[in-house]
């Protein structure tokens, strides 16, 4: 498991869940896009002060920042689940298709 990787990803999916852009939450935080930028990717972790100050403008708690569970789940598990769900509750689809036009802009 790559921690860094895994809270990097983490870090952008609840920031991408509260609609901010890396910009706005790196003002909120006292940091730099760049900075941002690099710890949403792996190739930098996160201080305590910098943590601290992530939970406080994305109003979170720690333990949810490293809850990982599906940060490892491999693209073909990911189709087949979502299928299913889908044929299970064909509502979803409209939820799902906003979902995604609102990540992919």
């Amino acid at each position: 498991m790559n921690t860094k990787k895994n809270l990097g990803n983490r870090i952008r999916e609840i920031r991408i869940s509260r609609a901010l852009t890396q910009e706005a939450l790196a003002e909120k935080i006292n940091l730099s896009p760049k900075s941002l930028s690099q710890i949403e990717l792996g190739n930098n972790f996160v201080s305590a002060e910098t943590l601290d100050d992530l939970c406080r403008a994305l109003n979170i708690t720690p333990n949810v920042l490293f809850d990982f569970k599906y940060s490892e789940i491999n693209e073909k598990d990911s189709i087949n689940e979502i299928a299913t769900r889908l044929k299970n509750n064909p509502g979803l689809l409209k939820i799902i298709y906003k979902i995604v036009i609102v990540l992919d802009n």
